[in-house]
């Protein structure tokens, strides 16, 4: 079968811009409390949720990270494409996922458990290692990882 092709054709190109952040993260992170603290500032006085993705390289360093979703007062809404694009395209061998409770609340609910395990799952299948998924408030927070209540590595089958 032939195809014939006349005029113009655009095709969309992909650009990728990276602002210069006043937030400086660690060298690596090697614990939550070293997450907390990198989010503190950025969700600090925040009335809603939102939701933010760490992409970290091979040996923990973060080499980006998006505010993938901004929620309402206690929800944040975003599909697993959305929230591991960024990570994708950074070509990060890792993440972590956080999202805060403008509440103060660092409990997970039952949706949060949910998505978690969603998100395990989604990063599971493209060979993406999910490292933790946090629930941050600006004077604590609540890992997953730490918890043990989720088997993150292992695309959340518990």
């Amino acid at each position: 079968m032939q195809v014939a092709l006349n005029g113009s054709f655009k095709v969309r190109e992909l650009q990728l811009r990276f602002k210069t952040t006043r937030y400086s993260s660690p060298a690596r992170i090697t614990s939550p409390k070293e997450v907390h603290d990198f989010l503190r500032p950025i969700i600090k006085g925040k009335p809603r949720e939102l939701l933010i993705s760490l992409a970290l390289d091979a040996s923990n360093k973060v080499v980006g990270f998006e505010i993938v979703s901004q929620g309402t007062a206690d929800a944040a809404f975003a599909l697993p494409r959305e929230v591991l694009k960024a990570v994708l395209l950074t070509n990060a061998t890792a993440c972590i996922l956080a999202h805060n409770h403008p509440s103060g609340n660092c409990e997970p609910s039952i949706e949060d458990r949910e998505t978690a395990k969603r998100m395990s799952q989604a990063s599971a299948i493209l060979d993406i290692k999910l490292l933790d998924f946090m629930v941050v408030t600006e004077d604590s927070y609540y890992s997953f990882a730490q918890s043990d209540s989720l088997a993150l590595s292992k695309g959340g089958d518990k």
